[in-house]
């Protein structure tokens, strides 16, 4: 009903209201409404937003005819009185020019708090979200996660990774560790992981991988961060879950390689501890020249030339 203290409850009792005052702005807006006859173009406009309140959607007291620029500030009174999505997105057409940043971020937080409080919606979300970006060219990935990188300042990196730090419990990871056994226990999405890993590695220029080779190397010989590793590695190993779960734990039969040949031909190796046994190449060559797309030179090799001029590449 077309009631100022029935309206503005019903809306409080859907909502927090970030401004009483323009809320009332609205309300006012609409009761005291009227049209002139020679007013010939009209919208209109649910009291109660149907979207919000689908109850009302076909009550007549909640239908008003507005002249289009009144309708226009009935939305901006009623998103400025409330910041939500649904209030905000009218708005992006009817007046696109309209950018209140601290009102759009709030609308945005609100959204996303009120998404991340319904597990379900939440849960399709991310689904829908992930296969999104798993569709996506390798690199408009890049593009994305460069966006970030390179506009995040210390600062906002610290607290970034104090977040994840935060989200990472102990619980999270067995969970995640869970559903990751789980996922590698198909052999299929093995031989897939390791096809997006190669073709992310030869999308990179050169000058990115030495980068990541210099950053890795930086990381490997920090003298603070190989003690920490250790003396946490020394504490799993101290845990009786840990060791019965090591005790276990299903042997790795390791990645299956495939050797090039200089003529093409291609031949198929079950795992590098066998590549390793049958071609008398250690395992760090193996490492050296996995997925690199460079040939095998002969001062590396031994007494066995097998491997002359080929490749040697991860399934």
């Amino acid at each position: 009903m077309r009631d100022y203290s029935f309206l503005k409850i019903k809306f409080s009792e859907k909502h927090t209201i970030d401004n009483v005052e323009y809320l009332e702005k609205y309300i006012k807006l609409l009761l005291e409404y009227r049209l002139c006859e020679s007013d010939e173009y009209t919208e209109k406009h649910h009291i109660l937003p149907k979207s919000v309140f689908p109850e009302f959607e076909n009550e007549d007291w909640n239908i008003i005819e507005l002249k289009y620029e009144d309708h226009i500030n009935a939305h901006l009174f009623l998103f400025k009185s409330i910041n939500i999505r649904q209030y905000q997105r009218p708005l992006n057409w009817m007046l696109n020019t309209y950018k209140n940043r601290e009102e759009i971020s709030n609308a945005a937080k609100i959204g996303w708090i009120n998404l991340k409080m319904d597990s379900d919606k939440y849960s399709e979300w991310c689904r829908k979200r992930s296969d999104l970006m798993k569709k996506l060219p390798i690199e408009e990935q890049r593009r994305r996660a460069n966006i970030f990188w390179n506009n995040i300042s210390d600062e906002q990196y610290l607290n970034f990774s104090q977040k994840m730090k935060d989200h990472w419990t102990n619980d999270k990871r067995m969970e995640k560790s869970k559903k990751m056994n789980e996922h590698y226990s198909n052999p299929d999405n093995i031989i897939k992981k390791s096809i997006e890993g190669k073709k992310r590695w030869n999308s990179i220029t050169e000058e990115e991988r030495e980068k990541f080779n210099a950053k890795m190397d930086e990381i490997n010989k920090d003298e603070t961060k190989r003690k920490d590793a250790g003396f946490k590695i020394k504490e799993l190993w101290k845990n009786k879950e840990y060791l019965e779960k090591m005790k276990n734990r299903k042997s790795n039969p390791g990645k299956k390689i495939k050797i090039i040949k200089p003529d093409g031909q291609e031949i198929i190796i079950d795992s590098m501890l066998k590549l390793e046994k049958d071609y008398s190449i250690s395992l760090h060559l193996i490492r050296k020249y996995r997925d690199k797309d460079i040939y095998i030179e002969e001062k590396y090799l031994k007494n066995n030339k097998l491997l002359l001029n080929c490749k040697i590449e991860s399934i």
